[in-house]
């Protein structure tokens, strides 16, 4: 049997004198009691595994969605750049959307990542599902052996019976909770595949183009008609190509030159 430790104070009378140790035995069942209150109930390995996982995938994912809304903005503030500014030529545009594409690398390698955190979380819940589900036949089946034995008129565990009664929708109801997961992140895996196959138009930014688009297309009706939004666009494509740069900047290119040709006014 465990034992304790105390420490008897000296009397007043004897204040000269030593402390006394005295060993006294503890009943067991108090020292595992106070075992038991120390302890702190733990969630289980798997859910603890399942709990990382998905931390760790939407973190991921979050990091891909606020790359692609900084390159937007970069986008967007080198469009206004190039725009406003005459003397931003085409070889300066051009290192700046090398820069711009090399981020877009290693944005596809971020959702390559993302990709792969979701693949390993959509793992676990599989294997979480396939464990449930035997729970739940090995629980069904025991249910259908308590009602046939209830039937023939055998005595059986009422307690047991309703135990497994109220078990099995829940177990049904987990499975349903973790198919409804199972396919949100397959939708979300595949947001991401699409997001890889069409980075470019994902970060771009088109907003200031359409509109000067617009704004060429308007003035070129005086000279060639209904053509007019045909021709720009082929104008725009034509210089895309020359001097390989994005549709955008080389509508804005064409913009530029546009607005150099039109009369300034006088007062």
């Amino acid at each position: 049997m465990p034992k304790r430790v105390v420490i008897k104070e000296p009397s007043e009378e004897g204040g000269e004198e030593k402390k006394e140790l005295i060993i006294e035995p503890v009943e067991e069942g108090v020292e595992e009691e106070a075992r038991e209150i120390a302890v702190k109930p733990s969630i289980s390995e798997e859910e603890r595994a399942l709990e990382e996982a998905s931390v760790e995938a939407e973190a991921a994912y979050e990091t891909v969605m606020d790359k692609i809304d900084e390159l937007k903005i970069r986008e967007k503030v080198t469009q206004q750049r190039f725009m406003q500014h005459p003397d931003m030529t085409l070889s300066i545009l051009k290192k700046l959307l090398q820069k711009w594409d090399a981020l877009r690398e290693d944005l596809i390698k971020n959702i390559q990542e993302a990709i792969d955190r979701y693949a390993r979380l959509k793992s676990l819940l599989e294997e979480r599902f396939s464990s449930i589900e035997e729970e739940l036949y090995e629980n069904q089946v025991e249910l259908d052996v308590l009602h046939q034995r209830e039937e023939q008129g055998k005595p059986i565990s009422v307690s047991k019976k309703e135990e497994l009664e109220n078990l099995i929708p829940a177990l049904r109801e987990k499975m349903a909770e973790i198919d409804k997961k199972i396919k949100e992140i397959e939708e979300r895996m595949e947001e991401l595949r699409r997001i890889a196959d069409n980075i470019y138009d994902v970060t771009s930014y088109k907003e200031l183009s359409e509109r000067l688009l617009g704004q060429i297309v308007e003035a070129g009706y005086s000279k060639w008609g209904e053509e007019a939004d045909m021709r720009v666009r082929y104008l725009i494509g034509e210089i895309a190509q020359r001097e390989g740069i994005p549709r955008e900047y080389a509508t804005i290119y064409l913009w530029k030159q546009w607005k150099e040709r039109q009369p300034t006014s006088t007062e």
